[in-house]
């Protein structure tokens, strides 16, 4: 082990001793974040961690890099921008600066990280790639210190980040720059013992501005392995990940309600979990996970082959994205009437009338299916004639799907209600897509394209669509379920397991917060005992119900419907039930004019 590897334990050490010492000064200096309803901590709370992990993270690399003989070799320009966004955030703890200003402080230290020559080699033009480098060195800051909304959130997904930089670098030989992120996991990991829920201390802007931008700056500075120039923006961008999808998820919401993008709120992904029915420190780690398999994937891409990171990388994104979606329609504020300005029309226009986010999903789909038919017909084997030949042809399928989708119908239907017919008119529309696009193949280049790959094409299509449609439903399975366990219930029986009583039973699952646990059904109709509707068993007819009521611990008895039965049952089942201290009510569906 070289003695770059120091850096780590080093700044962890230093990290933990610093740490209680901020946190006792900024009790002193009253610099203490006390709860509101845009925050999620529920005690006062210090709010300068960031120094804590600052002063652990500058004078090991200084350390390190002086006795490893690295000093000289060190980015300077990138460890003084690190101080000026430190002393930037610092001063915005103590100060509260506008958005404007942090703006400004941000672009100020990414001028000089770009000045000095370290910026991405994306496009075949420099000022492109001076821009792009503005972007993400910005764009990477604000999205760490957006994900700063609950307790050992941004740390955790910063040290990963960070721990998987310091692989890449580490694979890549760059030592000075490997200290900088060693240095960094230990400083971010020492800070993450007394952050992690419940929080003791917070990091705030100086800690959050720091890490950002010192992270993206470090992706920048690496030069990557990879010999396509795709995962020269790949790579970091899957490493950056969670906090790209919390920041895109965060300012896509809020523009819909016509709120800000900058202000604080509780509508983050990790607000959005809890919602979902995880607890707070189950939400953490479930994104820490995220971040985790992204990180992963970012390796993967390269050293795998190339060929096979073109399909696990896709999938991983379109599950991603899938997820994100659901969560995005989870309503975790309070209602707000979407603004009529521009922005808000133009993106409630393209997001909801123009089912923009649809099509771009089906497009990933489309490409990804198209792909995978034409790797899986090669052996899993992507030469250079079969990638030829589908990027030729990618277009027409893509134009191809696109019109069969839309003659089948598949925008029509709203997704979390997805059923049997919908399905098969995904079927079709995959089935037109493989059609439409090998006649016109066939017809341009014929003899050149296999039927197997629009076989293999239209299976793959139909799995991606009947996938991503139904992935709301699944969600919402567990979803329930999550909610269910976090609320006290009650056990009731359904009286009547007929259509009504069927009905009765999806609103009592799909409505947990009601409280209700059915233990079963009750009906007079003797073929349907033993039987069950959604695992839900029919225990019985009204005879055997104090019976069920005293052994079950039945709290209550809900009558579907009182349509077709008798006057003189429903008599025997309240009669019951006022014996045994049930209550009983009836459900009602019906319709009622308006004058």
């Amino acid at each position: 082990m070289t003695l770059s590897f120091v850096a780590l334990p080093v700044a962890f050490l230093l990290s933990i001793l610093l740490v209680p010492v901020v946190r006792r000064l900024s009790f002193r200096v009253g610099r203490v974040a006390q709860p509101r309803k845009d925050r999620w901590h529920s005690t006062p709370t210090p709010t300068l961690g960031g120094i804590g992990m600052f002063g652990a993270f500058l004078p090991t690399v200084l350390f390190v890099g002086l006795i490893s003989g690295h000093l000289t070799q060190l980015r300077w320009s990138l460890l003084v921008s690190s101080v000026l966004m430190f002393a930037w955030g610092l001063f915005d703890d103590f100060k509260r600066i506008s958005p404007p200003a942090k703006l400004v402080g941000q672009i100020l230290a990414a001028s000089l990280v770009i000045f000095f020559g370290d910026w991405i080699h994306f496009f075949p033009w420099e000022i492109a790639n001076i821009i792009l480098t503005f972007i993400w060195l910005v764009g990477i800051t604000n999205a760490i210190n957006l994900l700063d909304n609950m307790d050992g959130l941004a740390g955790g997904v910063a040290l990963i980040a960070a721990a998987v930089l310091s692989y890449f670098l580490w694979q890549g030989d760059s030592q000075a720059l490997l200290i900088m992120a060693l240095a960094m996991v230990g400083s971010i990991l020492g800070f993450l013992i007394f952050n992690f829920p419940p929080a003791k201390i917070f990091m705030g802007d100086s800690g959050s501005l720091f890490l950002g931008f010192t992270l993206a700056a470090l992706s920048v500075a690496r030069r990557t392995q990879a010999s396509n120039v795709l995962a020269v923006m790949a790579v970091p961008t899957l490493v950056f990940l969670l906090p790209i999808i919390d920041t895109s998820l965060v300012t896509i919401t809020r523009l819909l309600r016509g709120q800000s993008p900058t202000q604080g709120g509780t509508d983050h992904t990790s607000h959005r979990l809890i919602a979902f029915g995880l607890t707070e420190r189950q939400a953490v780690i479930f994104l820490y996970g995220v971040a985790l398999i992204s990180g992963v994937a970012a390796a993967a891409f390269e050293a795998l082959d190339y060929d096979l990171s073109l399909v696990l990388i896709p999938i991983l994104m379109i599950a991603l994205l899938l997820f994100t979606a659901y969560l995005g329609r989870l309503k975790v504020v309070t209602a707000i009437a979407p603004s009529q300005g521009n922005i808000a029309r133009l993106m409630v226009n393209l997001t909801y009338k123009r089912r923009l986010f649809e099509i771009t999903l089906d497009f990933l789909l489309i490409s990804v299916g198209f792909y995978l038919a034409f790797w899986t017909s090669q052996g899993l084997n992507m030469t250079s004639v079969s990638m030829n030949l589908f990027l030729r042809s990618l277009p027409v399928a893509l134009a191809a799907a696109f019109l069969s989708f839309f003659l089948a119908g598949v925008y029509r239907g709203v997704w979390q209600y997805v059923g049997v017919y919908d399905l098969l008119r995904h079927l079709w529309a995959a089935l037109g897509s493989a059609v439409l696009a090998a006649v016109i193949l066939m017809l341009v280049y014929p003899g050149r394209y296999a039927l197997e790959i629009f076989l293999l094409y239209t299976v793959f299509l139909f799995l991606g669509l009947a996938a991503s449609r139904s992935s709301f439903q699944i969600l919402d399975r567990f979803s329930l379920r999550q909610r269910q366990e976090r609320v006290k219930k009650e056990n009731i029986i359904i009286y009547g397991a007929g259509d009504a009583g069927e009905m009765a039973l999806r609103w009592i699952l799909r409505n947990p917060d009601m409280g209700y646990t059915v233990v079963g059904f009750v009906d007079d109709d003797f073929y349907k005992w033993g039987r069950s509707i959604h695992e839900v068993n029919v225990l019985g007819g009204s005879d055997q119900l104090s019976e069920i009521l005293e052994y079950r611990k039945i709290g209550g008895v809900i009558i579907s419907s009182t349509a077709g039965v008798p006057g003189d049952a429903i008599a025997k089942v309240m009669a019951t039930c006022r014996q045994k201290g049930a209550w009983v009510r009836v459900m009602r569906l019906d319709f009622e004019t308006i004058e």
